[in-house]
């Protein structure tokens, strides 16, 4: 590419900061400048242009409605001066969180980058970012509130719930940027730190490109390229994506693992019915939902989520449930996720003590883990709940799995 500047002597000119003294660091020669700065900015080879050095201005127009000043000469001349910079290969880099300025809406309409609110009155913080050469910069200081049409650029710099949040764009010979940003604060040394990051990223990210092929080169394959390419393609299909909906599908079976209170609840829900159960939550009671067959009630569950062990204050509760629903004969079953907050599976799996299987059990109730449900859904897959419908009902005690059979300790 043309005229982008790659030795160590490349001037840089910041529009927007006037005040501070020029300053020379690794990634070039860095100039500060306000809007009356009397220098002509294709004379550059990096242009960095702060939204707000044009901003709006808004006048009383007719039926008392705002309307937006004419832009101002000056602004025009700066429009000017970065489509001949952009001409002479150049690179534009405009940054902020909006394009309510003249010379920046002026800029993207010229070049034909629509751009629009992503939500009313909402600024987009902790950007998704898709060129690594940026990410020290974006991270720190990345926020907008706009996206960008994405047919109408080159490349995605960054998104923002996924709309196009930063991006580039090769105009005439030229590279233009518009990159998300809100100042944390105006100290010289940060100001300077982060425009030198951000030139940084620019050259690097300059130098890949101009080390990349055009995108002809794309539209002509081999023969044989063509078909290892629609291999590869079929592959991802009918084996790849599978697998990863698998693994998807199993990470949502293991949330029961570290889930607590409401979101517990529904993943649990969803568990028991992927274990095979009929399950029915009512909502107007203490416990949490009840396994049916043939859409009776079969079992009252009650679902916990703990940061320790099980107490016997836990298991009453259930048998207190069970009676006020005057459901005594039904089987009762407690689910509990306990030690959520351990850092280890050693840690997180630890036996019920002996003192609360001997009260589940002198309350005629059944308590098990999460993990012990997970394994037993290892095991049996969707078949679970048929190998464990004969097996619990009616049954008090320790519901768990080990040595590779259901069992119940009591």
């Amino acid at each position: 590419m043309r005229g982008i500047g790659i030795t160590n002597n490349r001037k840089i000119v910041v529009l927007g900061f006037s005040g501070i003294q020029t300053v020379e660091l690794d990634s070039g020669q860095f100039f500060f400048a306000d809007k009356n700065f009397s220098g002509h900015l294709a004379d550059f080879d990096i242009i960095i242009y702060s939204v707000g050095v044009f901003k709006y201005e808004f006048e009383q127009g007719s039926f008392c409605q705002p309307v937006l000043k004419a832009v101002p000469s000056n602004a025009i001349r700066r429009e000017n001066e970065i489509g001949l910079a952009l001409e002479r290969g150049k690179i534009v880099c405009i940054v902020g969180p909006h394009a309510k300025d003249y010379v920046v809406s002026g800029i993207l309409k010229l070049y034909n980058i629509p751009y629009g609110t992503i939500q009313e009155r909402e600024v987009f913080r902790n950007l998704q970012v898709k060129r690594s050469e940026f990410k020290p910069f974006i991270d720190d200081v990345g926020a907008t509130e706009i996206g960008f049409d994405p047919s109408s650029i080159d490349n995605v710099i960054c998104l923002a719930r996924e709309a196009v949040a930063g991006f580039s764009k090769k105009v005439e010979h030229g590279l233009l940027f518009f990159l998300p940003c809100i100042w944390g604060a105006y100290d010289v040394r940060y100001l300077i730190d982060h425009f030198d990051k951000l030139a940084k990223g620019l050259v690097a990210y300059s130098a890949k490109l101009t080390a990349e092929p055009p995108i002809y080169v794309e539209q002509f394959k081999f023969v044989k390229e063509k078909g290892a390419k629609e291999e590869i393609e079929k592959i991802e299909r009918d084996q790849i994506e599978p697998l990863r909906r698998n693994l998807s599908f199993y990470q949502k079976m293991k949330s029961i693992l570290w889930l607590g209170d409401r979101s517990l609840e529904n993943a649990t829900d969803e568990f028991l019915k992927n274990m095979g159960f009929e399950t029915k939550i009512e909502g107007i009671s203490e416990e949490d939902l009840w396994i049916m067959q043939n859409s009776e009630k079969l079992m009252i569950v009650e679902i916990k989520g703990l940061n320790n062990n099980l107490t016997r204050q836990d298991v009453s509760k259930l048998e207190d449930h069970r009676e006020a629903r005057e459901a005594s004969t039904l089987t009762g079953l407690l689910i509990a996720n306990t030690f959520m907050t351990a850092d280890s599976l050693e840690k997180k799996d630890q036996p019920f003590p002996p003192n609360i299987i001997e009260t589940a059990v002198h309350y005629n109730l059944l308590i098990t883990r999460t993990i012990d449900l997970c394994r037993i859904f290892d095991f049996f897959g969707n078949q679970s709940a048929k190998n464990l419908a004969e097996i619990i009902i009616g049954k008090k005690g320790w519901l768990t799995f080990q040595k590779g059979a259901i069992c119940i300790i009591s």
